[in-house]
């Protein structure tokens, strides 16, 4: 399977996973960012006999990586990945953002502070 690695994962059983509200996973946002497993507390992968930690659950500047089920995405397996790396949490925090929270009706104004990825998604979803 073709797979996006996020880190603000999903345990789909938490009240904030079943919540229509928050996605913010008891189980997952607080353990992921200890940077090792959830079921052992121990990492994957090591360096002269030194533990090598996860970055935000996640370690996506590495090459290879073991990750919670929770903390992927699954994804079209027709999608580019030469594209679709880019789809991390700043398009999602952005359209979520104004689609979700923000709600903007169609002829209202919307103010954007910084473009970076968020914000230009941000951006977009307030065209939408």
């Amino acid at each position: 399977d073709k797979v996006l690695p996020i880190f603000t994962g999903e345990c789909k059983e938490c009240r904030h996973c079943k919540s229509s509200e928050s996605n913010m996973c008891d189980l997952l946002r607080i353990n992921t960012d200890r940077g090792a497993m959830i079921g052992d507390g121990k990492t994957r992968f090591s360096k002269n006999g030194q533990p090598i930690h996860h970055f935000l659950g996640t370690s996506t500047f590495s090459e290879y990586t073991v990750v919670h089920v929770g903390c992927l995405a699954k994804i079209n397996p027709e999608a580019p990945l030469d594209k679709v790396c880019v789809l991390s949490c700043g398009i999602s925090t952005g359209l979520g953002a104004t689609l979700n929270v923000a709600k903007p009706t169609k002829g209202s104004t919307v103010a954007i502070f910084g473009l970076g990825a968020v914000g230009l998604a941000a951006a977009e979803g307030a065209r939408l």
